[in-house]
């Protein structure tokens, strides 16, 4: 399926590495030009990517009341600010193109209480849930949509980079402050 993504370059940062090498594949798979950013990668130039795809890379499994320092908090707080500020250098140069994309993805135990527990990704995932959603108000009419995949269950990574390949479309386009859980039904859909 042609997803219209030819041409489109994306740059990728955080996420696990099989999560982040699974949307590197099918992205490029449709004709997307694919980089790598990390803390220590310097800012993005202004109209660089046209797709940013960002995620937790934190530890699995955490739960919030066996946190026992502040540092552990303050590395998942890392990971929004890390987030906002390449949607920040992104952002102008996706304006001036009149087109852009934002994903972010994250654990489905944001969504879901019964669903594998990740409660520092889940905090960082609900972080980044109010930021895409600030983001389509702010800056929704320069055809920029700001997206989540949220993950669980036995979902592989090839199902996720599908969803994200999916949001990242020309299909998609009216398609903005959404959350796609892929999951396979495992979580409680607590939220809709």
């Amino acid at each position: 399926m042609d997803l219209g993504l030819e041409g489109r370059r994306a740059l990728l940062f955080g996420m696990g590495a099989d999560v982040r090498e699974a949307c590197r594949r099918a992205l490029e798979s449709e004709g997307t030009s694919v980089g790598y950013a990390g803390p220590s990668d310097g800012p993005v130039t202004d109209g660089l990517p046209d797709i940013v795809v960002t995620g937790w890379a934190g530890p699995r499994g955490s739960n919030i009341l066996d946190v026992g320092t502040a540092e552990e908090l303050h590395r998942a707080w890392d990971a929004v600010e890390s987030s906002v500020e390449i949607y920040q250098a992104s952002l102008p140069g996706m304006e001036a193109n009149g087109w852009g994309r934002f994903v972010w993805v994250g654990p489905a135990s944001a969504k879901s209480l019964d669903s594998y527990v990740d409660d520092l990704g889940a905090a960082t995932s609900l972080a980044m849930l109010a930021v895409n959603k600030l983001v389509t108000s702010e800056a929704g009419a320069s055809n920029l949509t700001a997206n989540a995949v949220l993950y669980g269950g036995d979902a592989s990574d090839e199902d996720v980079a599908a969803a994200v390949c999916f949001l990242c479309s020309e299909g998609a386009g009216y398609m903005s402050g959404v959350t796609i859980t892929v999951d396979g039904g495992a979580g409680s859909a607590m939220f809709p």
